[in-house]
């Protein structure tokens, strides 16, 4: 019995083990906004954290917003301090869907561009 009851742990478990770094909602809707209590970056990019809906990131001091396009690629990256924006991320992607251009604005203002 003990075994069986393992074993169903581990089927149980396994989405969250091999699913671990998958940042993206499962159904991507281009135009639309998803939000997170957490990112991270990769390569450049930033990614957002286990999807969340509103209601539950803005309680949060800290939160992030993103905005996909038709490929699945992140358009325009958010992230909100006490509900105020702090920074903004928008990208820019080749035919192939490879970055090409990152266009970040700061809360004072401030504008910088990262090519890759």
């Amino acid at each position: 019995m003990q075994k069986i009851i393992l074993l169903i742990a581990i089927i149980l478990a396994s989405p969250v083990i091999f699913c671990a770094d998958e940042f993206k909602p499962y159904e991507i809707k281009a135009g639309i906004s998803y939000y997170s209590n957490e990112y991270s970056t990769n390569n450049g990019l930033s990614e957002l954290g286990e999807e969340k809906n509103l209601e539950e990131v803005y309680q949060n001091y800290n939160y992030y917003e993103a905005i996909f396009d038709e490929q699945g690629n992140i358009v325009t990256f958010k992230a909100y301090k006490q509900g105020v924006i702090e920074f903004s991320e928008t990208y820019s992607y080749d035919n192939n869907g490879r970055p090409i251009k990152k266009v970040i604005k700061n809360a004072d203002g401030s504008t910088f561009v990262e090519t890759f």
